[in-house]
């Protein structure tokens, strides 16, 4: 049966017939769709999410039951109801939204009627929710027509709000008459050919281009006429013209171009994707599937090509999973996502298709009875182009890509319960299973047959290759050569013998182009030339750097004439010499970008790129940039965890990594075809605070549009961010304000990218926004913001011009009265050159003190501050003592400067630097960091003492009583608090400090936050 084994390498090539495969197709319809979730937690003013839209500007408004939140990726600004104010949301259950060309919005309420969000003024503005001559208070849809207006349904019937988004009208009172009194109106749509379609609690309306009359919509035949009769909540038209239309439970059918209703099986009331419940949105995506919102059973994904639907549903399992089965709304996004608004929170979908593909359990063990068995231990690719996978307890599955035919199967006898740890092909087309023992089996029947080998057959088999005329086995108790005629052949470590096997645990065997057999052991490699029987071994040597990086070996490739071997000291990496034993080994470590040393498994692409499984994910490694790259979540990549060498290549050249997660699958090429990565969402500015007043959102600078700040502005929080929404974790935001300082300043990663500056002197600059994005389709993306601040009185050229004129008058009158001075006193040379030596050196200390203290407080100055913070951080980094930083910020300060007037702000400015200095240790320096901010740094001092510390300079300013004039004038402070971390630079401490310390403002002021 083994006699005519050779060098068996086939199950390695894909076969012509895969080339133009596409492996997108191919594995994608087992790939279930990921979602990442917006929560309370991250900022939601309520859990149930029940409308999205997208602003022109790109950021994303979500209407929830208890608010409406704008989002931009990283910050939730909610909006809510205020009783005491008329220019707040109306109420505060959001049923619809939609964007207007200005960046406002339209926002459709459950019992406050209609309402603007104007952004030139951040206000809204409230219509009649009259029944007799406005919206009606509950608003069900809202739909654009094609004149820059809005038709508007609610509880009251239909109403239409003008282009100049001022004028609203009720629809004609006979339409209104014809829906009856207890009518409702659910939903409205106006088509690409002008008709009016207007879905209600009693079926469906249409009013058609050119006609003023609604009229009850009658189908040309009686399919689908059951779902229209029924309540209609959803109308939509996809790209092709198609008019689909959504009921309350007679599910989904939709009206074609020749004006014939078709009612998908599918998505039919009795479906599995269906399942009779309201069908609250339907949306078109960027591929053509049509997505189908239930209120209950999740989302129904219908290929209108080919018929088929899937159900996305939430799985308490799966945090990628959607966040709910409720879904209320769903929106498209700019670059292709698709949200859909639960009970649970805002999810989003990246439609793009991905490099990565995952299949679970779930997937790859269809019925099975067991709780998903994920964890792939071995896999192989076979000529038929089916990956088989073998899974613990004797389990075997076989995936054919390119039917989607899924078959498994158990194996019995001594291999039942059994980790199936190898699988290999044999030339006549059968597989050979190595679990506890070795079977063969039939992939046409999946019917095992024991292949008895007596001492093999209680041992766990952890490697197979069939070549070298027979078969080799690996185990952990040493290797073992099967061939026919031939007694089993025992190869063993000897520690006196150092060309015996390196080690008895044999986890790979690799074959080579020269006959040879690579041997991985838990010590080194051992290779195993054809006919012999003893090895050559290479191993890790203590003394020698270019040896064996680590011994503990397990995948080994070939690419590049190099050979690639995955230890767990990194990867080693040596010339690969045909008949010669690799030696010269280079390392490839975690120190170049490596995920983790500790490499499970290792594949070579097409292009010679060299993949890595390791402890900490998947990396790729390019030898022609000798730059290495981690995969992402954008890549579509989720499993962290791999089998040591369960790797291998698809039928079309794809890699195939097996896991704890299950069966990890990498489209190598999906970059080189095409930039699935490229981003096309803006990098801006998406908040504004100038001197602790938010700026309205229309007002806010668009890429290369300028900033002006008046004279008085001198602090500035710009908040910015890539509106991109997909996969943040994978993004590294930094900034730059040309004219003001020349290094890029870094924003940490999971805070969110906030430019700081505050004391701006007058002037022009540039802010330079920067986000790198990690992943295959790494890349760096930039803008820029012009800011003008104009300048103060004393900052205008004019002004400079005529100080220095006086200044230089004033020194030459000097010098003449000097010299008259001189003449007349020559006598008294000698004694006026000492007075003037020793006069000149009071002045150079006076300046010496001038440079390092503020005149107004007679504080450090912001140069001596920072100064002594550098230094504080630079010791803490060489002793490890802790430091802290304080900030403190008046409150209403220039509320105090416009009530007062600024000399009462300079007293009190005084005054509370004396406080604060008088109540600070000896070793704590305290400075004025710019206008009414003081910084301390607080050397030797943990969290919780500077926390304690600052509570003390919160009181002492609050007792504070400063008689002016006839006044008695009395304020408070806000304070942040930070503590150096490892490593942290004094920057990053003061951006953490600056943002608790704006966190306390936003608080109620009058408060200390830790940062």
């Amino acid at each position: 049966m083994l006699a005519t084994m050779g060098l068996c390498m086939a199950a390695l090539v894909p076969p012509a017939a895969w080339a133009e495969q596409s492996i997108a197709r191919s594995w994608g319809r087992w790939h279930d769709a990921d979602f990442e979730h917006l929560t309370v937690e991250r900022g939601l003013p309520h859990p149930t999410t029940t409308a999205l839209a997208q602003n022109a500007r790109g950021l994303v408004w979500i209407g929830t039951v208890g608010g409406l939140a704008r989002y931009d990726g990283y910050r939730t600004q909610v909006f809510r109801q205020d009783d005491d104010s008329p220019d707040s949301l109306p109420d505060n259950y959001v049923r619809n939204l939609l964007p207007l060309s200005d960046g406002g919005l339209l926002i459709g309420t459950n019992s406050g009627g209609l309402a603007r969000f104007d952004p030139a003024t951040n206000r809204f503005l409230r219509y009649d929710s009259s029944s007799a001559t406005g919206t009606g208070a509950r608003i069900f849809g809202m739909a654009p027509d094609h004149d820059g207006g809005f038709w508007i349904a609610s509880q009251d019937g239909l109403s239409h709000l003008h282009a100049d988004l001022t004028t609203l009208e009720q629809a004609p009172p006979e339409l209104n008459a014809q829906l009856k009194a207890d009518a409702k109106t659910f939903s409205v749509l106006e088509d690409s050919r002008g008709n009016v379609w207007l879905g209600t609690n009693s079926g469906l309306f249409v009013r058609r281009a050119g006609q003023v009359a609604f009229g009850r919509f009658i189908a040309s035949n009686d399919t689908g006429a059951a779902t229209l009769a029924n309540d209609i909540w959803a109308i939509d038209e996809d790209r092709t013209g198609r008019i689909w239309f959504g009921s309350g439970s007679q599910g989904v059918v939709y009206l074609d171009a020749k004006g014939e209703i078709h009612a998908p099986e599918a998505l039919s009331a009795e479906s599995e994707q269906i399942q009779r419940r309201t069908v609250r949105a339907i949306v078109e995506l960027p591929d053509g599937r049509i997505w189908v919102a239930t209120d209950g059973a999740g989302i129904a994904s219908f290929n209108p090509d080919t018929g088929e639907a899937i159900d996305i549903r939430h799985n308490r399992a799966e945090p990628a999973s959607i966040g709910g089965n409720i879904v209320r709304a769903m929106l498209v996004d700019r670059t292709g996502g698709i949200w859909a608004a639960t009970e649970s929170g805002a999810s989003r979908h990246d439609t793009r298709a991905p490099s990565v593909y995952t299949l679970d359990g779930s997937v790859i063990l269809p019925g099975s009875s067991m709780d998903a068995d994920e964890n792939v231990r071995s896999l192989f690719t076979d000529n038929a182009g089916t990956v088989w996978l073998g899974f613990n307890q004797g389990r075997v599955v076989g995936v054919d890509p390119a039917t989607g035919r899924i078959r498994n199967t158990t194996l019995g006898g001594g291999q039942a319960g059994q980790d199936v740890k190898a699988i290999a092909g044999l030339p006549d087309g059968r597989l050979v299973l190595g679990a506890r023992g070795l079977v063969t089996m039939d992939p046409a029947t999946l019917k095992a047959t024991p292949y008895h080998v007596p001492e093999l057959d209680t041992r766990p088999i952890l490697s197979l290759c069939p070549c070298q005329g027979g078969l080799l086995v690996g185990t952990y108790d040493g290797l073992y050569r099967l061939r026919d005629g031939h007694p089993a052949q025992l190869f063993r470590h000897d520690a006196k013998d150092p060309r015996s096997l390196a080690d008895n645990q044999v986890r790979n065997l690799v074959p080579m182009a020269d006959g040879s057999v690579w041997a991985a052991t838990t010590n080194g490699i051992s290779i195993l030339r054809r006919d012999a029987s003893a090895f050559e071994n290479v191993q890790n040597m203590a003394a020698d750097d270019a040896s064996l990086p680590q011994d503990y070996v397990g995948s080994i490739v070939t690419a590049n004439h190099r050979v690639w071997i995955g230890t767990y000291g990194g990867i080693g990496v040596a010339q690969l010499i045909e008949n010669q034993a690799p030696h010269g080994f280079s390392a490839i470590t975690q120190k170049d970008g490596l995920g983790s040393d500790n490499v499970s498994s290792l594949l070579a692409d097409r292009r010679g790129r060299i993949w890595a499984a390791t402890a900490n994910g998947l990396t790729v490694y390019d030898p022609a940039t000798k730059q290495a790259q981690a995969l992402g979540l954008r890549d579509g990549y989720r499993t962290r965890f791999f089998n040591h060498r369960t790797a291998g290549l698809g039928p079309a050249g794809e890699l195939l990594f097996g896991g704890i997660g299950g069966l990890t699958v990498v489209d190598a090429d999906a970059d080189s075809r095409h930039q699935s990565g490229g981003v096309q969402a803006p990098l801006t500015i998406t908040s504004l605070i100038v001197n602790e007043h938010e700026r309205p959102f229309a007002t806010l600078p668009r890429n290369g549009s300028a900033l002006a700040l008046d004279a008085d502005t001198r602090t500035m929080r710009a908040g910015f961010a890539l509106l991109d929404f997909a996969a943040t974790g994978d993004m590294r935001y930094s900034y730059r304000l040309e004219g003001f300082e020349d290094g890029w300043i870094p924003v940490e990663p999971g805070v969110p990218p906030t430019a700081v500056y505050t004391n701006l002197p007058g002037g022009h600059y540039t802010l330079h926004l920067r986000v790198a994005i990690t992943g295959l389709h790494s890349q760096v993306i930039e803008s820029t913001v012009p800011i003008n601040v104009e300048p103060r009185g004393f900052e205008r050229w004019r002004w400079r011009i005529a100080a220095i004129v006086a200044m230089l008058l004033l020194f030459w009158l000097a010098l003449r009265v000097r010299t008259r001075f001189l003449r007349g006193r020559a006598r008294h040379l000698a004694a006026l050159v000492e007075t003037r030596t020793a006069d000149l050196q009071a002045a150079n200390d006076r300046l010496d003190h001038l440079a390092n203290v503020d005149e107004l407080t007679g504080l450090a100055n912001r140069r001596a501050i920072m100064r002594a913070l550098e230094d504080a951080c630079a010791r803490s980094h060489q002793d490890g003592s802790p430091v802290s930083l304080l900030m403190l910020d008046l409150d209403r300060f220039k509320a105090l400067n416009d009530r007062h007037g600024h000399q009462a702000g300079d007293e009190v400015l005084r005054r509370v630097a004396d406080a604060v200095t008088a109540i600070c240790r000896d070793g704590d320096r305290v400075g004025r960091y710019g206008g009414e901010e003081i910084m301390v740094v607080l050397a030797q001092t943990d969290g919780a003492a500077a926390q304690s510390m600052a509570e003390r300079c919160r009181v002492v300013v609050e007792q504070l009583d400063i008689p002016y004039g006839d006044r008695h004038l009395r304020l408070t402070t806000s304070a942040g608090v930070a503590t150096l971390t490892e490593g942290e630079a004094a920057a990053a401490l003061i951006s953490r400090a600056d943002e608790a310390m704006y966190r306390a403002k936003r608080a109620g002021r009058n408060r200390v936050i830790v940062g």
